[in-house]
């Protein structure tokens, strides 16, 4: 049986060549104690980020002084002292004895200290090298040079890599206990690593593995009591001998509870609990939660090449979400509460799936915990990005696999996780950017060789895939695997570009914008507040990211006519960028089947590709994404002389719905209405009309405009009447109503009417309506509220209702015409 003595809380610390002790904080790290005590300033406000490189340098020492009853070192077969994170080169002492030395930031370290921990008073101590002085020595040490982006050095440290600045995220180089440590205290034996999981599920009957490891202390035949409750009934008990420190068995669930993706269907979770025996005494017992679920990654030639499915249960779903990273660059500041509240709005904004991107880390528990809890896919990266990796060194190999086998034992329950990746972009990167082919090695070995034999070993319960993109002979091929689709935008293109791509599952694909106009503010003194000013520029870290979002803007919308303007026009900009893509992809259902853009999150305020800035404040990207990752999506393409309307239903049965296309000109007049029923096809998408313009009323009269041809731009003869037209599809199902819009050009290019918006407050609700045809329309407060909708496509005469979490102060609703200069 475990018992647990916490080390958290208080704890001293220095600079390794002073005399002086401060107070810190544990789980921690050396920047969040420094900033607590007043010694160096908020590194997110202005450019205060470069007062955090010049800490690099330094070397820090961590004191924790507690008592040891000598009881408990008689009474307890073992003792260890236990570090759940430690970031990152440090050495262990207790009581001036040198316990061992730490190198993974990602693993927890296991010191036995039986022997050392004496009753009374007991002294530990963690000695941090800087971790930059580290990696450089290694690195002019090294036979090897290494292909890198943002730091060389990073490839050598088993840190999160983002660590060191990405085109996202400042350069801050955590150092300290960032998580928490603890004595455990071991009396007779102990369970270890139990595993559960569905080995196949078939005629109603799920068949379950459960297995675990047992640390004894003592010669005794042992038993293990194995029992699956859900909701306080058990489906299952049974008893099963130890055998060479192990048990292993399976169990028969009749009529068991599935767990399936948000939207698909619920999240049921088990109670497993194993419970060691000798004869009828219990000697130690664990609990944990998991659910029943099988995954198949589906790949079958057709006639695109190969398929990249998700399938849960037998069920094909379309993966629909975003990519995630740290949310803070000093992660000890993230609570449970945080992400519970994020893993909620992503299942609010209607996805199934997050993707744990390589360059950051193995998430905390309560990450996986939400996801599973909220029916949240994982695809989970290892911790590998954009850089060669120098596995052909034996040291790294073993950093490597001991590394992969400690993150799978301790994530491998959560059914939440439907995919192991081995890295991100490095096969590309072999492929495209550093010009190496296959090689053996700079990281291959562990992507090919290491991971999918721990994989499989450990874990398999669910697929193994070499790295993100990966596919074909072209790892970043269209035509199988999943694919980046970063043409648009990081290669100066426009987002038009997305409706010509036929990635079979975009993992990867982004366009950017600012973040919340508060949130601009807190980090801006008001001299900083330019579009191009050394702040703004600071606080987007991509190279010319300032100068994408303007051409960007100009390209689709005009000029803003204040930084304010250009705040909110670059989240409209960016939210039409990503549902082009979205709705190309999805028409595509399953040819293409999944989208995950880039990215909901931040790890600081910041200009980026997130839906969710720092602060959990809603960018108009995220209210977008309620409605183009909605169950129901109406779709509506221009082809030939009119237009098409698609229904697209990830429901897994037909639905009947009513379908209603309105057309109005710009000015607000309507110019036609159509209805009529239809059936959507379960899980796929229905073609439900085809109009010519003529037949929505919509003429043809001559305007002549500059299009740009191979190597000039020409005046050309457009059609004046479809360009001041607007076209709504609604489509209605069991009293829900799915909406879209469609017009035919560039907004910049649109005689778009300023609309008269008029709201008012109805008890909890906001209840807005226009005139004319409004595009963009923002709801600003005073106060920070959460809105249920904004950044709206308003139809006359409808009646759009915002729900609100507080009071809202101040209100103000305004579209893009007000915020377009006219120059």
């Amino acid at each position: 049986m475990e018992k647990r003595i916490s080390l958290n809380g208080v704890w001293h610390f220095r600079e390794s060549n002073a005399s002086e002790w401060y107070e810190g904080e544990v789980p921690g790290c050396v920047q969040l104690d420094l900033i607590r005590l007043g010694k160096i300033e908020d590194p997110y406000y202005r450019m205060n980020e470069i007062k955090f490189h010049k800490l690099e340098e330094k070397e820090w020492v961590y004191k924790k002084e507690f008592d040891f009853n000598a009881k408990d070192k008689n009474e307890y077969d073992a003792i260890k002292l236990v570090f759940e994170g430690i970031d990152t080169f440090a050495d262990i002492y207790l009581n001036g004895i040198h316990l061992g030395k730490v190198q993974n930031m990602f693993i927890p370290y296991e010191f036995d200290i039986k022997d050392i921990v004496k009753d009374g008073n007991n002294v530990l101590e963690v000695h941090f090298d800087s971790i930059t002085k580290t990696i450089k020595a290694m690195e002019q040490t090294s036979p090897v040079k290494l292909e890198w982006s943002g730091e060389s050095g990073r490839p050598y440290v088993r840190k999160a890599q983002y660590s060191y600045g990405w085109d996202w995220g400042p350069r801050i180089v955590q150092v300290g206990l960032w998580r928490g440590a603890y004595l455990s205290l071991v009396k007779y034996a102990e369970i270890k690593n139990p595993y559960f999981y569905t080995e196949k599920i078939e005629q109603n009957k799920a068949y379950v593995v459960i297995s675990a490891e047992i640390e004894g202390y003592i010669v005794q035949d042992f038993e293990a009591e194995i029992e699956i409750i859900h909701n306080d009934i058990s489906y299952g008990k049974k008893r099963v001998k130890v055998q060479k420190n192990r048990i292993k068995t399976t169990m028969l669930i009749e009529n068991p509870k599935l767990w399936y993706p948000n939207g698909i269907g619920e999240q049921p979770l088990y109670d497993i609990r194993i419970r060691l025996l000798a004869g009828e005494e219990i000697i130690d017992e664990k609990s944990f939660r998991s659910g029943i679920r099988t995954v198949k990654l589906v790949r079958e030639k057709d006639e695109e090449g190969e398929t990249f499915i998700f399938e849960i249960n037998g069920i094909k779903v379309f993966a629909k979400g975003a990519n995630w990273i740290p949310a803070d660059n000093l992660l000890p500041r993230l609570t449970k509460e945080d992400y519970y509240e994020y893993i909620r709005l992503a299942k609010d904004a209607n996805m199934n799936m997050l993707r744990i991107w390589g360059g950051g880390i193995y998430e905390d528990p309560a990450f996986y915990d939400a996801c599973d809890e909220m029916g949240i896919m994982v695809w989970q990266d290892f911790t590998y990005a954009c850089a060669e990796y120098p596995d052909q060194f034996e040291w790294f190999q073993k950093l490597a696999k001991e590394e992969a086998e400690k993150v799978i034992l301790s994530l491998r329950n959560h059914p939440s996780i439907v995919l192991w990746c081995g890295n991100n972009e490095n096969n590309w990167g072999f492929h495209s950017w550093w010009d190496n082919g296959d090689p053996k090695y700079l990281g291959n070995y562990i992507y090919k060789e290491i991971l999918p034999k721990v994989c499989a070993k450990l874990d398999p319960s669910r697929p193994y895939w070499v790295s993100s993109p990966y596919g074909g002979e072209d790892p970043n091929s269209e035509t199988e695997g999943d694919r980046h689709q970063w043409n648009v935008w990081s290669g100066w293109v426009d987002y038009e570009e997305y409706t010509k791509d036929k990635g079979r599952f975009l993992s990867e694909f982004g366009f950017q914008s600012m973040p919340d106009w508060k949130t601009v503010l807190s980090y801006t003194s008001p001299e900083d507040r330019t579009i191009l000013s050394p702040v703004m520029i600071s606080h987007n870290k991509m190279v010319e990211g300032m100068e994408r979002l303007v051409r960007f803007m100009v390209g689709h919308l005009g000029f803003p006519k204040d930084l304010k303007s250009f705040v909110y026009l670059s989240q409209f900009n960016q939210a039409e960028a990503i549902k082009t893509g979205v709705e190309h992809w999805r028409s595509r259902k399953f040819k293409t089947a999944g989208t995950l853009y880039w990215q909901l999150n931040d790890c600081w305020p910041v200009a980026s590709w997130s839906s969710l800035d720092y602060y959990k404040r809603k960018k108009a990207l995220y209210y977008y994404s309620k409605r183009f990752y909605a169950e129901i999506l109406p779709h509506i393409k221009e082809e030939g002389d009119g237009i098409t309307i698609y229904g697209i239903s990830d429901l897994l049965e037909d639905k009947e719905a009513k379908v209603v296309i309105k057309v109005f000109k710009l000015d607000g007049k309507k110019i036609a209405e159509k209805q009529l029923e239809t059936r959507l096809i379960a899980n796929d998408v229905t073609k439900i009309a085809h109009y010519k313009f003529d037949e929505l009323n919509i003429g043809y009269s001559v305007k002549e405009m500059p299009i740009a041809i191979p190597g000039c731009t020409l005046p050309v003869e457009q059609n004046k009447e479809l360009l001041e037209s607007v076209v709504y599809v609604e489509i209605i199902a069991d009293d829900k109503t799915y909406e879209n819009y469609k017009v035919f050009d560039k907004f910049r290019d649109l005689d778009v009417v300023k609309p008269k918006i008029n709201y008012e407050i109805k008890e909890d609700k906001i209840i807005l309506t226009t005139d004319v045809p409004a595009f963009g329309v923002f709801i600003e407060t005073e106060n920070d509220i959460d809105l249920s909708d904004n950044c709206l496509n308003m139809m006359p005469g409808k009646e759009y209702e915002v729900s609100f979490s507080n009071k809202p102060k101040g209100i103000k609703a305004f579209d893009i015409t007000q915020l377009i200069a006219d120059i």
